[in-house]
């Protein structure tokens, strides 16, 4: 199942770098660098759980565009990632958290030189887990969370990143349907 998502992530990353493969032999073009950090409201259905709570997560990395044409690119960067999660049972509460290391594969339109919307998957890789009542097992190596977006500049080089993400089936045993709302300040490095 690992095999079969990262495959299915290289695959969708080899489509869209296809059209930038015709885009870099004109010379290579990017735009809207930038240095994020932010806060994620993160959630996960956690088994036998009464409710589950949002619980905030941080989101550190650095971001562009690679274009493959003036309203058309690939958002791509590395960040860490927390996704936190907490849920109550009868007579307890559990907290965890999954760090990953990620790297996005986005289609953004952009509307203008400074502002976008982009959808697409990421492939994020685990560096760590927590939890308080005891050992998460069969935590996932490999994620692949499908993320709805839109950033831009309100100042000359500030600018903003919002998103909610998704991710289908399991983040480890017990741990499913993990979701986050999120918004990280941008210092743009054009």
């Amino acid at each position: 199942m690992k095999i079969r998502k990262f495959n299915l992530a290289l695959v969708v990353l080899s489509v869209l770098l296809n059209g930038f493969t015709a885009q870099a032999a004109k010379g290579i073009s990017y735009s809207m660098p930038a240095a994020e950090a932010g806060f994620r409201w993160n959630s996960a259905s956690l088994s036998g759980a009464a409710s589950n709570k949002q619980v905030i997560g941080f989101q550190l990395g650095v971001s562009t565009v690679l274009n493959f044409n003036e309203k058309l690119g690939l958002r791509t960067g590395l960040f860490y990632t927390e996704r936190s999660f907490e849920s109550n049972f009868v007579g307890s509460t559990g907290k965890g958290k999954i760090t990953y290391f990620e790297v996005p594969a986005q289609l953004m339109l952009k509307l203008e030189d400074y502002a976008g919307v982009y959808v697409g998957p990421v492939v994020a890789v685990k560096l760590g887990d927590e939890y308080n009542a005891g050992a998460l097992t069969g935590v996932k190596d490999i994620v692949v969370p499908v993320v709805f977006g839109a950033q831009f500049k309100f100042h000359p080089n500030i600018g903003a990143n919002v998103f909610f993400e998704a991710v289908s089936g399991s983040l480890a045993s017990g741990v499913d349907n993990s979701r986050a709302v999120g918004a990280n300040l941008m210092f743009t490095l054009d």
